[in-house]
């Protein structure tokens, strides 16, 4: 017992001595630290002090910093972690306890895109700005939306310092994001773009006939998956498409004619290319595809008289617009066609017929006038120059779509605005704008429509077996002329005789073909049914766009593509760094849709290419 006894002292004696060493060598650290004088009572728990009183002089403890130079001292000279508990200025006292050091709580990347959500907002509206009511996924850590607050509404009434806006936010988040501007209320709701697919096939499920549904015209889904229809029977009389070649503008063509088909209007085409509507030939309820200049003029000049026929009936007969069937008309490529007619008519006028072929005045009346008796012209073209198009033809377009990129001056003929469709990103088919009644633009995706000459997947045929009419209402027509001994009673109507070609134009009618329509010559057709459906995306940028080029960055414009990181990306932007002059910030959209913002300095020299 007695031997026990002794062990225990002597372990209780080395205990004290270290704990009295540890106690005097951190005493004397923290004397060194604080450059004061300090004396120090320890209680310890096993090996470990557990609270410690600190007697220092009063002084030493005044100022806000005091408290936390002496913890961070004493935390130091212990190697352990304090906090101060307790303390009494007046007479020095300070109370110490161990305690785990605060784990720094690292910010996620919901926190993070939060914080940048709030600086985007003070960026773009001011620094009083205030962002709340976020939205996150149902992970709980994707942020999905939030609103900013502002006092800017009078600044962000124009669209197109809206666009300006929802340009900028989206390119300072990472990300795609849209915005609904709440100018009543002083808000914006900025929400995630959900991704839009790269290819939608063209639905095959009909609306009742009779239905306001039944004459409306699928196009595309936007990127909530909503059907973006053209109302045919409404304002939206006649459809104005652009897109330069590759883009998916002929499909989406194909699709409005085979959709025509389906609800049993009479189908006619201008193909000015002459091989791109060679599917649509064979196809139920497409009664002719005009490939030669001399068939193209012909088939206009009948459907106008075809329309003044119609409103004779009403006029004269109390006809109603109801007893017509609808025809839908597709001039595809409109720019050729007008060359190609204007060219045809330098050899077809004679003395004293009119100095621009009456073709291009009929199809200015049809578009003012032929919607009301339900007749509708969709024109495609690559861009509506105003020498092409002018302003009053382009006014009588209600609904306007776009596929691919668009230059500032082809967005602002199409849309009005320079910004407008000028972000859609390089190489994706069938991507482009819509803008529908509300005038509101959408980046869509347009339907994939076969061509019924070039399906080769089962795939494909399927859908088209799928899209094909049950029903054959309306025949193949042909062209007939008038023969020779019939033109001198066709120039009766005229004060002065016009030139025989002319005649035959004015003379010529549509009748129902009795032989089998061939889609082209036996070789042309092998040849280009052997041709890849796919071109490269190098193909569609020497289709589209000068060859490279090299720029100062202050020279760019919105439309131009600009190699960054050995990838063309599409320019939305681009302007003087309002903090560095010497920097350029661009704007841009990547070819898979992600819009992003770079600063490059304005004495570099960048790799462009511009729309042609």
């Amino acid at each position: 017992m007695a031997a026990a006894l002794a062990v225990a002292q002597v372990r209780h004696d080395r205990t004290t001595n270290r704990r009295t060493e540890l106690s005097n060598t951190a005493r004397i650290k923290i004397q060194e630290t604080l450059k004061i004088t300090v004396t120090q009572t320890v209680k310890w728990r096993r090996d470990r002090p557990e609270r410690i009183l600190l007697k220092v002089p009063p002084a030493a403890m005044v100022g806000e910093a005091a408290q936390l130079a002496i913890s961070q001292a004493v935390s130091r000279a212990w190697d352990d972690h304090f906090t101060v508990t307790a303390a009494r200025i007046t007479s020095g006292r300070i109370v110490l306890h161990r305690s785990e050091p605060e784990t720094e709580k690292k910010p996620t990347d919901l926190d993070r895109i939060k914080d940048r959500s709030r600086t985007v907002a003070e960026q773009v509206l001011g620094r009083d700005a205030r962002v709340d009511q976020y939205h996150t996924g149902d992970d709980g850590q994707t942020l999905d939306s939030f609103t900013i607050h502002h006092g800017h509404g009078a600044k962000l009434a124009s669209k197109s310092v809206q666009l300006k806006a929802t340009r900028i936010i989206s390119s300072m988040l990472p990300g795609a994001w849209r915005t609904a501007f709440d100018l009543e209320h002083d808000t914006i709701t900025v929400s995630r773009r959900p991704p839009l697919p790269t290819m939608v096939p063209r639905p095959v499920a009909m609306p009742a006939p009779g239905t306001p549904e039944w004459d409306l015209i699928p196009q595309a889904v936007d990127e909530d998956g909503i059907v973006c229809s053209w109302d045919i029977s409404g304002v939206m009389a006649h459809q104005l498409k652009a897109g330069r070649t590759r883009t998916g503008k002929t499909v989406s063509l194909l699709g409005d004619a085979v959709e025509g088909a389906r609800r049993g209007y009479r189908i006619f085409v201008l193909d000015p290319k002459r091989t791109e509507f060679l599917g649509l030939r064979t196809w139920p309820n497409v009664q002719l595809v005009a490939t030669k200049v001399p068939d193209q003029v012909a088939l206009v000049h009948y459907l106008w008289s075809l329309m003044e026929e119609r409103y004779r009936r009403i006029e004269e007969e109390g006809a109603s617009e109801a007893d017509f069937e609808r025809i839908m008309v597709l001039v595809d490529e409109y720019r050729q066609f007008y060359g190609n007619a204007k060219s045809w008519w330098t050899s077809v006028k004679a003395s004293g017929m009119p100095a621009q072929c009456p073709v291009f005045d009929w199809i200015g009346s049809l578009l003012r006038m032929a919607g009301a008796c339900r007749i509708h012209v969709i024109l495609g073209t690559q861009r509506p120059d105003a020498d092409v198009v002018g302003g009053e033809i382009r006014d009588n377009f209600s609904s306007r779509a776009a596929l691919g990129p668009l230059s500032p001056e082809g967005a602002r003929m199409m849309f009005d605005s320079e910004q407008i469709g000028t972000n859609i990103p390089l190489g994706r088919r069938g991507r482009g704008t819509w803008v529908g009644l509300d005038g509101a633009p959408k980046e869509v995706q347009y339907y994939y429509t076969p061509d019924p000459r070039k399906a080769l997947s089962p795939e494909d045929r399927a859908l088209l077996d799928q899209l094909r009419p049950d029903t054959i209402t309306w025949p193949r027509q042909t062209i007939t002329w008038p023969g020779d001994d019939q033109l001198d009673t066709i120039a009766d109507d005229f004060p002065k005789r016009p030139s025989d070609d002319w005649l035959r134009i004015i003379g010529s009618d549509l009748t129902d073909s009795t032989t089998q329509d061939r889609n082209t010559d036996e070789d042309l057709h092998a040849e280009l049914s052997n041709q890849d459906p796919e071109a490269t995306l190098a193909e569609d940028l020497d289709q589209a766009y000068t060859p490279p080029e090299w720029i100062d960055p202050t020279a760019l414009e919105p439309g131009m593509i600009l190699l960054l990181d050995q990838t063309w990306v599409t320019i939305t932007e681009a302007a003087t760094d309002p903090i560095d002059a010497d920097q350029t910030l661009i704007d841009y959209t990547s070819p898979d849709g992600q819009d992003a913002t770079i600063s490059i300095g304005a004495a570099e020299t960048i790799t462009i290419r511009r729309l042609t």
